[in-house]
């Protein structure tokens, strides 16, 4: 054996120890559960407590470390110049970054109005929906828009406190009857 195949086989073993050394300390953190302030929970939307009224929404909890999707939810149809739907959610401390509230939905021929969110806390308005970004599937539909909870549009994070998000369909009633059915989520780390 030469010099240089056994210098070679000296630092193959050390990479080998090292890189094995590297894989059990992984595999020792993915197999680590997660804490449960960082899980998420789902929920059947209609089954949540609340109307979805301005002065009864419904209402998702507590939401600080961890993502609740609220799934199923009713169409928002037109019969007036806009159709709501209100959650309240609870911060027990500031959001963090990155953090977001808004609706994932399908869009289709039938059904083109989107789900379009906007944030208050009491009488104020925090974010209107066109701070709201869009999500896109693969073929280019939108399927989602949500509000930035951290950072906020203009710096910062929100703050702990109960707020209102309201879900609306703005397209006029000519064209779209409807928005598809969709699923809510508040996502604070």
């Amino acid at each position: 054996m030469t010099l240089i195949d056994r210098t070679l086989g000296r630092l193959a073993r050390r990479v080998g120890v090292v890189a094995a050394a590297v894989v059990t300390a992984a595999a020792s953190a993915l197999v680590a559960a997660p804490p449960a302030s960082a899980a998420t929970y789902q929920y059947d939307c209609r089954r949540l407590l609340g109307s979805g009224s301005y002065s009864n929404p419904v209402s998702l909890g507590d939401v600080t470390g961890r993502t609740v999707v609220a799934v199923n939810c009713p169409p928002l149809t037109s019969g007036a110049g806009y159709a709501h739907r209100y959650f309240s959610f609870t911060l027990t401390r500031p959001a963090r970054v990155p953090s977001y509230a808004g609706a994932f939905f399908a869009l289709d021929a039938t059904r083109r109005s989107a789900v379009n969110p906007s944030l208050s806390r009491g009488a104020w308005t925090i974010m209107h929906t066109s701070a709201g970004v869009w999500t896109y599937n693969r073929a280019g539909a939108a399927n989602g828009r949500y509000l930035p909870l951290g950072p906020l549009p203009g710096g910062g994070v929100l703050p702990a406190g109960t707020y209102r998000l309201n879900l609306q369909k703005l397209d006029s009633p000519l064209r779209s009857l409807s928005t598809p059915w969709f699923n809510v989520a508040v996502a604070v780390s």
